[in-house]
């Protein structure tokens, strides 16, 4: 995949060095939308959707600034990242580097290079803080930043480091067969009583989002997104290019739930979730799932991505311990019944150019973390 390199308007050279494989050069992306990192992304196995164009775009609804910087060797590129920023008024600007970077290279110099230019972005940006969690299947940028002055990161409120993946590559009767059997038998009968599951559009994004407030407040969590127009932005920037669907469930005509799926590279992401709380004994909920993995796997995705689930629940099942009754009857024990593998995630780095507030945080960093008021009043609370 090519940088036209005449293209003034759209990109701006920042470094280069020459490496026996030939000129490897980092470039600043001076436009909000880029198709051809997007595109670069999904065509890797390294991608989320966090890391494109698109969803920078509407996370700048939030008050979010981006910032894209891509690398090529010899012209051709080989990988790149995206930085949101947003100031506070007591720490200066925070930067969140979220599943990324993203580099199609195990080279040592093209890595070095990356972080050497992740470090220099943060230095002239004046990004305070900033907080990087590696894309999932990568091991080699973790390794590095671990060892370049990045620290452990103790900031989670954007941080999720567990999630759940069915691997959809197996036939779909193993898939089925690898359902929790409470989950597996109520199937069948919820076709039988007149439940379906069909794919919705924009013109449905309004009961979505009225479902996902009922179910956050079932839940006593917050919604988010909390505004309608974030959905109907990332709908029509996502849907350029097929890579959002809307999938609801109902009952004699009746919408009852929906889940809008993200789609990236070899995955399919089920991203958000709303349901009306009716007809709970007809397992609606169950078919929907049910029936965007057979959509996903005949689409070609290679993986469902649940999205994450509790950290408590996660430590259990890896412990092997037995799941409490509160636990249970959550959203998160809900999902891992779908027979997918539950992935720890990393928590991140922190990267802090100036020294003495990186020794600092270094030491008190930990104590803060562990007081939840502290930890949301410093960082990520709103303005």
């Amino acid at each position: 995949m090519l940088i036209d390199r005449n293209q003034d308007s759209a990109y701006k050279q920042l470094d280069s060095i020459e490496t026996p494989k030939g000129f490897l050069t980092a470039w600043r992306c001076l436009q909000p939308d880029n198709p051809v990192w997007d595109a670069f992304l999904n065509s890797t196995l390294l991608c989320h959707f966090y890391q494109t164009s698109m969803w920078a775009q509407v996370r700048a609804l939030d008050g979010w600034k981006h910032l894209i910087v891509l690398f090529t060797l010899n012209d051709n590129l080989v990988g790149g990242f995206q930085i949101l920023t947003r100031s506070k008024s007591y720490l200066g600007k925070i930067g969140l580097l979220l599943k990324g970077p993203v580099i199609a290279s195990d080279d040592p110099a093209v890595l070095n290079f990356v972080i050497a230019t992740l470090k220099k972005i943060a230095r002239v940006n004046k990004i305070k803080a900033l907080i990087i969690q590696p894309p999932n299947r990568d091991k080699a940028i973790s390794n590095r930043l671990s060892q370049n002055d990045f620290s452990t990161n103790h900031v989670d409120n954007e941080i999720r480091n567990t999630t759940v993946v069915v691997d959809l590559r197996r036939s779909e009767d193993e898939i089925f067969k690898s359902i929790k059997t409470t989950k597996r038998q109520n199937i069948k009968p919820a076709i039988r009583k007149g439940v379906s599951v069909r794919q919705g559009n924009k013109d449905d994004i309004d009961t979505f989002f009225n479902f996902m407030i009922e179910t956050c407040n079932r839940q006593q969590v917050s919604p988010s997104p909390s505004n309608v127009n974030f959905l109907y932005r990332m709908w029509d920037l996502f849907s350029r290019k097929d890579n959002i669907k809307l999938f609801m469930s109902e009952y004699q005509g009746e919408i009852v739930s929906c889940m809008v799926v993200v789609l990236l590279g070899d995955t399919a992401y089920l991203w958000k979730f709303g349901w009306s709380g009716k007809y709970k004994n007809y397992h609606p909920n169950i078919l929907l799932y049910w029936e965007i993995f057979k959509w996903a796997k005949t689409n070609g995705f290679s993986f469902a991505d649940l999205d994450a689930i509790s950290p408590a629940l996660a430590d259990s099942l890896h412990r092997g311990e037995k799941v409490s009754e509160e636990i249970s009857k959550t959203y998160s024990y809900f999902k891992v019944g779908f027979g997918g593998e539950v992935l720890r995630l990393t928590n991140g780095f922190v990267y802090i150019y100036n020294p003495i507030v990186r020794w600092a945080y270094n030491l008190f960093m930990p104590y803060i973390n562990s007081v939840p008021f502290l930890k949301r009043k410093i960082l990520f609370s709103g303005e």
